[in-house]
């Protein structure tokens, strides 16, 4: 049956990176020339040439053919006098050609797919695409970060062949060069913007969640030898590397494991000064602040208590036992932790709760005792584990004996035994028969060993004693999460010698950590919840690398993904991961057009004045 050639309005054909593009164009009066003239800014891409030259055949987008739905019906092509003839598709033509099957290419999808349903829809994912979706580079973030999770390396050069080999949100090709210049776009003031956007949408999203949400907090120590940039400072490294570092700090949903802030910050500012600055960052970009801040030690000092406090943002903190006011509970709460009606079986653990009245100055600038004060409510949570003060009672005991044995046999002693000697071993002379012999210093033992076992959590909101320690050893979740950065990302070294790298850089593999946290508390759940799944894995490389198993073949028309079947499947359906279609799907097309491109097409537009749209084509 004979169907009507489509009527398009006009077109200008215009190179556009590696392609040849179709775009429409408005026409505007130009009263003093008294003609005509294409109105700036009026192109729109609506199709391409699929051979990569200005002729051949045309694959329109989407939203063209449902204002022209006849084009279904047709080919069209480019010819060489410029302008579109059409011929129409017979059934047969619909199949896929011998062609198209031999220009087929199969990519690694698996772990991919899984990322891109771990952050859809998510706040995180909403963020990116506000921030940088200009030219794609959202789609380049990720794209970049699911590399540092798939391939355990940060050296960007390698980039390229991981892109021929894998499906990706941005599958064209990024040189090194082109990886430099994107983090070199990632500025601090975008960053910024990301944070203020990934806080909006976080807390539209949680607005109507009733549960009590646990940010975890911590940070952690990049190591460079670059002497160029300007956070780079020596500090206390937490893994012992004596170089100039930069800090990371992050904050995480402990439920989802999705991030909620993040910055760098120069090396020798130390863990505990961090704290007042992020307090500042809420009330800044309004994160929120009806979730309770989980941090360890090193940032529960007295001074982040009051400014908690004086904040009004909830927290859940581990105390450092060899506080003074730590050792006074635990001597208050001892006849109760050694009761074994306190024992909870759930935690292996005696625990003891009390509530106390912290009294905090009321403005942030000062600590002293003559400033106003006010006092609200703590609750103590005190944990005893018989367990853990065996172990260190048993391992005390034994390194006393052997140094005692070595100096009694005049034997060298190691250096690291020196401490040992000097601290609990007490030197005792029979001047007479000239014989020196050893006793234990019993009080330096009783001392050493009388908070082993201990935790003390403290918290404003938290009453609960095992919500508290089960809220708190969640946060472990970021401790990994620094640790899989640090040496599956080779996030041991930043790896970049310049500034205006460094903040795009940082940002990146932010991003894949992440997702990494994400992917870890999806598997850990799955495995929690699912009886049928029968999977147990060391690691989520393991889980990435089985997943890479399930390809994508893509063609000029369209894809389909392998079957997936068997332990990848229960494992894909625990996660709450669809399973990949194994039917054909219409690929979108993928529009990249730069800023510079597009004043190029304006350019040319206005070179086209008073042509007629058969030059134009032409």
């Amino acid at each position: 049956m004979s169907v009507s050639t489509p009527s398009l309005p006009p077109l200008l054909c215009m190179k556009s990176g590696k392609t040849y593009s179709l775009y429409t164009y408005k026409n505007g009066w130009n009263a003093k020339l008294g003609r005509s003239y294409r109105i700036p800014g009026s192109t729109k891409a609506v199709g391409k040439i699929k051979e990569g030259t200005s002729l051949g055949e045309i694959v329109w987008k989407d939203d063209f053919i449902e204002q022209h739905p006849e084009l279904n019906d047709f080919i069209a092509f480019r010819n060489g006098k410029g302008t579109i003839e059409f011929k129409q598709v017979e059934d047969t033509e619909k199949l896929i050609s011998l062609k198209e099957a031999l220009n087929a290419k199969r990519y690694a999808a698996g772990a991919t797919w899984v990322f891109d349903n771990l952050i859809a829809d998510t706040p995180l994912s909403k963020a990116l695409k506000e921030t940088f979706g200009t030219n794609n580079i959202n789609k380049k973030i990720l794209s970049l970060a699911y590399f540092l999770n798939i391939t355990d390396s940060n050296v960007t050069s390698r980039y390229e062949v991981f892109a021929d080999t894998h499906r990706l949100p941005w599958q064209k090709t990024m040189t090194a060069s082109a990886i430099c210049r994107l983090f070199q776009n990632i500025t601090s003031d975008k960053i910024d913007l990301f944070m203020s956007k990934l806080s909006s949408f976080t807390k539209l999203r949680d607005d109507d969640n009733n549960k009590t949400e646990y940010y975890a907090l911590d940070s952690t120590s990049i190591s460079t030898y670059s002497q160029n940039l300007s956070k780079a400072e020596y500090g206390h490294n937490k893994d012992g590397d004596k170089t100039p570092q930069i800090n990371v700090l992050m904050v995480v949903n402990q439920l989802t494991g999705e991030p909620v802030y993040y910055r760098t910050y120069s090396g020798n500012i130390p863990d505990m000064s961090t704290v007042k600055h992020y307090l500042n960052e809420m009330s800044r970009l309004e994160l929120n602040n009806n979730a309770v801040l989980v941090a360890d030690k090193g940032y529960s000092n007295i001074r982040n208590i009051h400014r908690f406090y004086q904040s009004k943002v909830s927290f859940l903190l581990n105390m450092r036992t060899s506080f003074a006011v730590c050792k006074n509970l635990f001597n208050e709460a001892r006849i109760h932790l050694f009761d074994p009606i306190t024992y909870d079986e759930s935690i292996g653990n005696n625990v003891y709760t009390t509530e106390i009245n912290w009294s905090y100055p009321i403005n942030f600038k000062h600590n002293c005792k003559r400033t106003p004060r006010e006092k609200e409510l703590m609750f103590v949570h005190i944990y005893y584990s018989r367990e853990i003060y065996n172990a260190h009672e048993k391992t005390i005991h034994s390194n006393i004996a052997k140094v005692a044995k070595l100096l009694q046999e005049n034997k060298p002693l190691p250096s690291e035994y020196k401490y040992i000697k000097d601290t609990f071993l007490i030197e005792n002379k029979d001047e007479e028969n000239n014989v020196i012999s050893y006793s234990t210093n019993r009080e330096a033992l009783d001392k050493y060993l009388q908070m082993k076992g201990v935790r003390i959590l403290v918290s404003d909101t938290v009453k609960d004693p095992i919500e508290a320690y089960k809220a708190y050893f969640d946060r472990n979740e970021v401790e990994y999460a620094f640790n899989l950065y640090k040496q599956r990302l080779s996030g041991t070294r930043m790896r970049v010698s310049s500034n205006a790298s460094l903040e795009g850089k940082a940002f990146v593999q932010f991003i894949a950590t992440s997702l990494a946290i994400m992917l870890r508390k999806r598997i850990n759940n799955a495995l929690k919840n699912s009886e049928k799944l029968k999977l147990r894995y060391d690691s989520e490389q393991i889980v990435i690398d089985k997943l890479d198993t399930i390809e994508v073949t893509k063609f000029e028309l369209g894809s389909y993904y392998s079957e997936v079947v068997g332990p990848i499947k229960d494992l894909l359906n625990a996660m709450n991961i669809p399973i990949p279609s194994e039917e054909v799907n219409q690929e979108e097309y993928e529009e990249d057009t730069s800023a510079d491109e597009e004043d190029l097409i304006e350019d040319e537009i206005a070179k086209t004045e008073g042509k007629s749209d058969f030059d134009i084509l032409k």
